[in-house]
């Protein structure tokens, strides 16, 4: 079942007072969910098996990271109890990460909200704006969030642009500044590195020149780093990478986002980087983080062109 949402996640501090407003609009309440999602690596958009007393549902959805009302492409299966889906798609796929919930569960016509109880994250709403047939239309959709954003006095501090599994990942992951031999003795683990550099080849990079080392932890284990130093005419993002069980978990977004508020309180205004044309996903990843191609250097074989990119700060 194929259907589009309009939603909005906020913090919120006083989870009676959005009782109270909901009950003064009559809202309908269809009771309290103890809820198990468990989200599966996926290579694009978001997987979870959602495991409740109330709601259970395989649900897939796409949908961007950003504060306010946002849409999600949502694809809905409901499996039968007891079935081997949850066993099945672990082997398969793996699993992200696990979020346990007490949800509260409220309809006002087309508009569900929740008001959750998160485990190890605190109390959110959502207000999801559902249109299962196509009548309502996105426009309508983004005025009753908007709506009721204003009834709750949503705080623009409060909104939440990502998914509790991301902000659960987030307090898993922590991002430090590293050491030539950590991100020497991470790259070894990576298999796109055939015969990584030595710590002699960083110290000859780096040599008298301003650089960076970022190491990424995963419960205090070394799983990615990102290296790079000052040239002529800005920052070149050198080495990175993910070890592969690692992936699919945004490390590599992460680092890349840290490494470039390091490069912004350093003055640097612009960063460059350059892959093989034979790496799709560091292409696709370096665009979708708003880096632009600038050049290429042709090879006898198309597969190990040298793409050039560079990103203004």
């Amino acid at each position: 079942m194929n259907h589009i949402n309009i939603e909005v996640k906020v913090r919120c501090k006083e989870p009676e007072l959005i009782r109270n407003i909901l009950d003064q609009h009559k809202a309908e309440f269809q009771g309290t969910d103890h809820q198990t999602d468990t989200y599966f690596k996926v290579p694009a958009g978001r997987l979870k098996l959602r495991e409740g007393n109330i709601e259970n549902s395989l649900i897939y959805y796409r949908r961007k990271d950003r504060e306010g009302p946002k849409e999600s492409d949502v694809i809905l299966f409901h499996p039968h109890k007891n079935s081997s889906l949850k066993e099945t798609l672990s082997q398969a796929l793996g699993i992200l990460m696990i979020a346990k919930k007490k949800r509260e569960i409220y309809f006002i016509n087309n508009i569900k909200f929740h008001v959750d109880e998160v485990e190890n994250l605190g109390s959110f709403i959502e207000i999801e704006a559902i249109d299962k047939d196509g009548k309502i239309g996105q426009k309508k959709l983004h005025e009753q969030c908007k709506q009721y954003m204003k009834l709750f006095k949503v705080k623009k501090e409060d909104l939440v642009k990502c998914s509790y599994s991301d902000l659960l990942l987030n307090k898993e992951i922590e991002i430090k500044e590293g050491t030539i031999k950590e991100a020497v003795a991470i790259s070894r683990k990576i298999p796109e590195f055939i015969d990584p550099y030595n710590e002699k080849e960083y110290l000859h990079r780096f040599n008298n020149k301003k650089h960076l080392i970022l190491v990424a932890y995963y419960q205090n284990s070394a799983v990615g780093f990102k290296a790079g130093y000052k040239v002529e005419d800005g920052f070149y993002t050198w080495m990175g990478g993910v070890l592969p069980e690692y992936r699919r978990m945004n490390i590599a977004r992460r680092l890349t986002r840290s490494q470039e508020k390091w490069l912004k309180e350093n003055n640097f205004k612009k960063v460059r980087l350059k892959t093989l044309n034979k790496r799709k996903a560091m292409l696709h990843f370096a665009l979708s983080e708003g880096f632009k191609i600038v050049g290429c250097e042709p090879d006898k074989s198309s597969d190990l062109n040298k793409i050039f990119l560079e990103k203004i700060l």
